[in-house]
């Protein structure tokens, strides 16, 4: 019965994905509400980043809710507005998803309708122009359905900068960084939890992924969020660094709203209006994580962290 019930919903996803697009507006919207992406290494604090801007500021984003109905996220909140209903959160989540239908989404389904699921790099030359074009549209239509900035948390697209910046020039990014044997040794705890053994990839898989993949798992996790947060990097030289703002997932933790007002006057230099929601936003939050391995796999991580 589940299963039919998902290939019915994923049919009807298709259906929406067809007609969203095709009954496209010719306003472009980007212009005015540019899209803003949150970029960055799984585990680098991102979902609490993305949970504390849509909090904070009157960001449009996609919700749980929007996404089953990733075929056509805009006509969800052109019809239904749920985040009007939305509640404050309570900044948790389980490696990335939140819970509640009106809590902010990575909504991996609605991006694989413009980009390849493997390799999960997608350079220029292999991003599909038809396919950016049509998500140029989406995103068109979404701002048109939410007018106001629309903020998106979807951490694979650090792997797809080039095309996104190519066919929406308009975009931001906020790039959250965290201490590379922190986010290695989160990288390994979700690895135990979700696979119940370390030495099984997890997440993102860079360009080198097949050379990595032969490494032993404490040096995987390093050279994963090694990897991804040095691709980042040197796409945002190429693209052009002033569009990024980089955040420490440390400075973000221990001062919240000055890393906020931080945010606010790069989105200000691209004439972004944001309103604030409310103020009821702790003033910090726990950066320590407790990682439930042996000292001995801990000490190799702090090793090969340190010694790269």
């Amino acid at each position: 019965m589940r299963a039919g019930c998902s290939n019915i919903l994923r049919f009807l996803n298709s259906v929406l994905s067809y007609f969203e697009i095709v009954l496209s507006s010719a306003n472009d919207n980007l212009r005015k509400h540019p899209p803003i992406f949150i970029i960055g290494a799984p585990r680098s604090g991102s979902t609490l980043l993305y949970q504390v801007l849509t909090d904070y500021y009157d960001f449009g984003y996609l919700s749980n809710i929007h996404c089953r109905f990733w075929g056509a996220p805009s006509w969800v909140e052109r019809i239904f507005h749920p985040l009007r209903w939305r509640k404050q959160s309570d900044f948790t989540s389980t490696h990335g998803r939140t819970s509640g239908l009106t809590a902010p989404s990575e909504c991996g389904a609605y991006w694989y309708r413009f980009f390849r699921r493997f390799p999960q790099y997608v350079p220029l030359n292999e991003a599909d122009p038809k396919k950016m074009k049509r998500l140029r549209q989406s995103l068109n239509k979404l701002a048109q359905s939410f007018n106001r900035p629309v903020l998106f948390k979807n951490n694979f697209c650090s792997l797809r900068l080039h095309p996104i910046y190519k066919f929406i020039p308009e975009s931001l990014f906020i790039f959250i960084k965290r201490d590379l044997e922190e986010n290695a040794l989160s990288l390994l705890n979700v690895r135990k939890s979700v696979h119940g053994r370390y030495d099984q990839w997890w997440s993102m898989e860079p360009p080198a992924i097949e050379k990595l993949k032969n490494m032993e798992p404490c040096q995987q996790v390093v050279e994963q969020a090694k990897h991804i947060n040095s691709l980042i990097k040197y796409d945002s030289s190429k693209i052009g660094i002033d569009r990024f703002i980089e955040i420490e997932y440390s400075e973000f933790c221990n001062d919240v709203h000055g890393q906020l007002s931080r945010i606010n006057c790069f989105l200000k230099r691209y004439e972004v209006k944001i309103i604030k929601r409310t103020s009821k936003i702790p003033n910090q939050f726990t950066e320590k994580e407790e990682f439930n391995m042996s000292e001995e796999l801990i000490q190799k991580v702090h090793d090969y962290a340190n010694k790269i």
